[in-house]
């Protein structure tokens, strides 16, 4: 029903900006030239509406049609970039449909990461950091994008096609030279670099090199259900943040995670502390990550009162959002059912349903994490009379 409300309102407003620029057009018709509203109109009605509408038709669904395949072109060119220089796949995601490889064969998981509308991620090759290219990782999407936009433009201009088809080649082109400028074009938005800067300047940083390098391994050994906790212990190297860097703050919560892993309250509260207080600096994705890891490990540790005053109605909201596709998020929720809300029923029901759906989680690993620590929690403050439930399978 959700998309199905967001596809009318797209229609509704389609419609409303095809009417303002039609009265736009008759004004500046109207102010600039000798003709009057009773000359525009009778000009206006001469016009073949259907062909108007049709073609229009067209170049709405084709920009739809484009868009989303450039996505995938885009996607499969960081993918062949991978392959060719060494790299691993690890998952190929278009919206929420994520392709993964487990026990020797291709499987389908639901996945949501806001911000983006596909990821492919593939985990670097053992090789020290200075023989790791990044560059032609980073320029595949790029390339597939100008590929395909020129192909569709030569043919475009080459043959004589059915209206259908000539306004589908253009939309091609359009919306691929477009890919290609808004991913190549070196820009930095909040902290987060596109393929453009990265091509120009993960070489120059080997600090961020090492820790996108770290996040790709680490990403790539959840997903075959290795938890936070065993990740190899030379990952995670004491250093300076800064946290408007985006590779720097979002490799934190990595770090995060894994004290939780480890049941090192304190000292995560430290660590989101810092990030807390750099709130104006954090691009919003990471630090809704880092506030509600920070409302968690308030409640476990007894900050209630600083729970309380930081877990507001949006981040609730987020929690809600992504808590079907992402493991940690029913973790959240769970906690604030159980210590926040005095809620056991809501937080029982939370925890069955995790148990329940756990092997359809992409990261197994973060899952396996998730569902420990809930049960842990729940042991140690579960009502009377439910003291076996993690017996429930």
């Amino acid at each position: 029903m959700r998309y199905i409300l967001k596809f009318i309102k797209f229609i509704l407003v389609f419609a409303c900006s095809c009417t303002v620029g039609v009265l736009i057009g008759a004004l500046i018709t109207v102010l600039f030239t000798e003709n009057s509203w009773s000359d525009f109109w009778h000009k206006f009605n001469d016009v073949d509406i259907s062909k108007i509408i049709t073609i229009t038709a067209f170049i709405t669904l084709w920009t739809v049609v484009a868009g989303v395949l450039h996505i995938v072109f885009h996607e499969t060119g960081h993918l062949v970039a991978g392959l060719l220089t060494g790299y691993r796949f690890v998952s190929f995601r278009i919206f929420n449909l994520t392709l993964i490889k487990k026990c020797g064969r291709y499987q389908f998981r639901n996945f949501t990461l806001n911000g983006t509308g596909g990821q492919c991620l593939m985990s670097p090759p053992d090789k020290p950091l200075n023989q790791i290219n990044t560059r032609w990782y980073n320029l595949g999407g790029i390339l597939a994008n100008i590929l395909i936009a020129t192909v569709a433009l030569i043919t475009f201009k080459s043959h004589t096609l059915p209206l259908w088809a000539d306004t589908l080649m253009l939309m091609f082109a359009i919306i691929g030279f477009l890919y290609a400028l808004v991913n190549g074009l070196p820009l930095k938005l909040n902290g987060i670099g596109n393929d453009g800067y990265n091509i120009l300047h993960l070489e120059k940083t080997p600090k961020n090199k090492r820790l996108l390098c770290h996040m790709l391994r680490a990403n790539a050994m959840i997903q075959e259900g290795i938890q936070p906790k065993d990740l190899p212990e030379e990952l995670f190297v004491a250093e300076d943040i800064d946290w408007s860097d985006g590779i720097q703050a979002n490799w934190q919560i990595m770090v995060v995670a894994r004290m939780e892993n480890l049941h090192q309250w304190e000292e995560a509260y430290d660590k989101l502390s810092e990030a807390i207080d750099a709130k104006d600096r954090i691009l919003k994705l990471f630090y809704n990550e880092l506030a509600i890891e920070m409302v968690f490990i308030c409640l476990v540790t007894g900050r209630t009162d600083e729970a309380q005053k930081l877990y507001t109605a949006d981040l609730r909201k987020y929690v809600n959002t992504f808590s079907r596709t992402q493991s940690g998020k029913q973790r959240i929720a769970f906690t604030a059912k159980l210590l926040l809300d005095n809620n056991p029923e809501e937080a029982q029901k939370l925890l069955c349903n995790l148990k329940e759906r756990q092997n359809q989680y992409l990261l197994q690993g973060e899952t396996l994490m998730d569902v420990e620590i809930m049960e842990w929690l729940w042991n140690k403050h579960s009502c009377p009379d439910n003291p076996s439930f993690t017996t429930i399978q």
